[in-house]
């Protein structure tokens, strides 16, 4: 038997064991290559579940920023989102917290306001846009009405308590004035105590960011000690030079219609507030805080209309991408008819099977062909060794080489009726089966005639044949 392999044209048996190896690389390696890539893009494009606490930092309790973070925390409870608010000094601690400086506490999302970050500060941070005006009060003493900044030369100024965000803005607008450091008297007050310190003269002027409701400006209004600074004149020269700054105004009463204060209207400059983030939130919930936004900031307001917050314009910080789609598109399209875990999951299920989809539709093409040639080339590969014996038996046969044909086809006989071949294909090894019994049948034809042998073999052979 061994002398027998040896003559075959290939090692049959070795084949017989590499043959099954072979067909499931053929139809293996496609799949393998299929689920790395699918594995590829679930791990690149396929967020993790959303996560089911966010911290939001706000501002001192009773300020407009603590009940913006309680209506925010109200409205993701709805969707099963814990909001746990910070109370903080206000928009300067709050960038300072979201920023982690220290690395004390770790802060999803907080409302600031414009004018206290740049981007090269915090380049993992994100704007989900903005939210509102921060309109900033400036009284100065005296009853002559003030129109701008420039006879603060001099001056004892209350520019905020330090950590606010307004000392950074009140340098920035006298700057620009061409007033330096060095030219005013700079007191660390903020809030009703600047306003305190004004009334008593201890200071000329305060810089004060306060909702239109406080009684802090009430106070104001009604003394006489104190003015408020209309920039009328040259607002449209104060945004352009402070980009974060916007013009608006106070309408005439709106402080308080029955004593009609303010008696005529005045022209403040604003602050944009932003809602930040890190890069890194998860898309699912910076749509809840979006669409939150919409309901909690989308009212009429002082100096906005309707529907004016939130907005896509930001500054120092570039607008994250889930909030282009936001304010471009609206609500995801999933959100807007299944409840918020369920199209959560359904846009993640979609992420991945979309991607998958694309490779397995080309395989269901590939994959059938491919198999079908793999069972077709073990039944085909026998008929190379048929051709081969059948084109043997075409010349004169020693006895020897008749016995030694004869095994190898009972061998190919052996090896063909222990092939386990689907049913699909029965019809072609019954046919592989018929065309071993055509070449045995003419090999036993040849073995039945009689053989020359020996001295006279060559004169057996038929005139012509030498």
């Amino acid at each position: 038997m061994r002398k027998l392999v040896r003559k075959l044209p290939f090692k049959p048996l070795g084949l017989v064991r590499t043959v099954a190896w072979k067909e499931v690389l053929y139809v293996g390696i496609p799949l393998l290559i299929a689920g790395f890539i699918a594995l590829w893009v679930a791990e690149k494009y396929v967020k993790p579940s959303p996560p089911k606490k966010v911290v939001m930092a706000t501002g001192p309790e009773g300020s407009a920023y603590h009940w913006f973070g309680g209506e925010y925390a109200k409205r993701l409870a709805r969707d099963g989102i814990t909001v746990e608010t910070i109370v903080t000094a206000g928009a300067r601690e709050n960038y300072r917290l979201i920023r982690n400086e220290d690395g004390s506490r770790h802060v999803d999302v907080a409302l600031v306001r414009g004018g206290i970050g740049e981007e090269e500060e915090a380049p993992h941070l994100v704007s989900l846009g903005a939210v509102g005006y921060e309109a900033l009060w400036v009284f100065c003493r005296g009853k002559a009405t003030l129109d701008d900044l420039p006879g603060l030369r001099g001056k004892s100024i209350a520019i905020g308590s330090k950590g606010a965000g307004t000392r950074r803005l009140v340098r920035g607008m006298l700057k620009a004035n061409g007033i330096e450091e060095d030219d005013f008297r700079a007191v660390d007050l903020g809030g009703i105590e600047a306003a305190e310190a004004l009334i008593t003269g201890d200071v000329d002027c305060a810089f004060l960011f306060e909702p239109p409701e406080s009684g802090i400006l009430k106070a104001l209004f009604y003394s006489d000690a104190a003015q408020l600074v209309d920039f009328s004149r040259r607002a449209d020269a104060y945004t352009k030079r402070l980009p974060f700054l916007r013009k608006v105004v106070l309408p005439e009463g709106a402080i308080e219609m029955a004593e009609n204060r303010p008696e005529k209207p005045v022209t403040l400059l604003a602050a944009e507030t932003q809602l930040l983030a890190h890069e890194d939130l998860h898309p699912a919930i910076q749509m809840l805080l979006l669409q939150a936004a919409t309901r909690i900031h989308g009212g009429v307001g002082l100096f906005n209309d309707e529907r004016q917050f939130p907005t896509r314009h930001v500054l120092e910080f570039p607008l994250s991408d889930d909030a282009d789609r936001f304010y471009t598109s609206g609500r995801p399209f999933l959100q807007r008819y299944l409840p918020f875990w369920l199209a959560n999951l359904a846009d993640r299920a979609l992420v991945f099977l979309l991607p998958a989809l694309a490779i397995v539709f080309p395989l269901v093409r590939i994959l059938p062909p491919l198999y079908a040639w793999s069972m077709r080339r073990r039944i085909y590969r026998w008929y190379g060794e048929l051709m081969y014996i059948e084109n043997e038996t075409r010349r004169t046969l020693t006895e020897g080489e008749t016995r030694e044909f004869g095994d190898r086809l009972e061998w190919i006989e052996q090896e063909v009726n222990a092939l386990h071949i689907p049913l699909a294909f029965a019809n072609q090894v019954y046919l592989l089966r018929q065309h071993i019994d055509f070449v045995q049948q003419k090999l036993e034809q040849m073995s039945a005639a009689p053989i020359a042998t020996g001295p006279d073999a060559v004169a057996a052979v038929p005139e012509g044949k030498h």
